[in-house]
């Protein structure tokens, strides 16, 4: 029979009650006695402390080698000859300021400048400018400010080149009548007749 943990238990025979104690085996006593036994607990201290290394499920994954790489750029290059440029997408708003830009001055505004700009496609720009949607009217007003500066701007830019252009033209005459009146001074200055042909100033007399 099993043993059992050792207990008083009272006896009831009629009105008597009579004290029993029942005894347990050698085995149950001694795991009440090894309370004070110290435990090994080496094993759970490595593992907390990290000393075992963990397992790494993911397989380590292999480096290209050089000739992998030139392969793999010799590959995209024959693909994307020009480079890699994804198409890009242009917002409600950004679309209603092109259209905008172009009906302020389609002159200036042309197709390939505003393909320039906006970064898109010619054909893109043409799609464009042919849909009919339309923003909420605070936000059309805000884009027609931005149009009507993004004109000025241009204008400013166009002004500044042709003033420059302006002023070079002037230094450049400047410079050649100077030069003219320094080789009509030379003339003037010489003693002897000039091997250069008759000048304006020269004197002919009839004899």
């Amino acid at each position: 029979m099993l043993g059992m943990f050792s207990a008083l238990c009272q006896l009831r025979v009629g009105r008597a009650s009579v004290p029993c104690v029942r005894y347990t085996s050698r085995s149950a006593r001694s795991i009440l006695n090894d309370d004070d036994m110290p435990v090994d607990l080496s094993e759970d201290n490595d593992a907390v402390d990290g000393v075992r290394a963990k397992r790494n499920p993911k397989p380590a994954t292999q480096q290209r080698t050089p000739s992998e790489w030139r392969t793999h750029r010799a590959a995209l290059k024959e693909s994307f000859p020009q480079g890699w440029d994804p198409p890009r997408k242009l917002s409600r708003e950004a679309m209603e300021g092109l259209r905008q830009l172009h009906r302020v001055d389609p002159t200036t505004f042309t197709t390939p400048v505003l393909a320039e700009r906006f970064r898109v496609s010619p054909e893109a720009v043409r799609r464009i400018l042919k849909s009919r949607w339309e923003p909420p009217v605070e936000r059309k007003k805000k884009l027609v400010r931005k149009a009507a500066e993004e004109r000025a701007k241009v204008l400013s830019l166009r002004e500044v080149r042709e003033r420059v252009e302006a002023q070079r033209v002037m230094q450049s005459r400047m410079y050649g009548r100077a030069a003219r009146q320094g080789d009509g001074l030379e003339l003037d200055g010489e003693d002897e007749p000039s091997h250069r042909g008759i000048h304006a100033r020269d004197r002919l007399t009839f004899e």
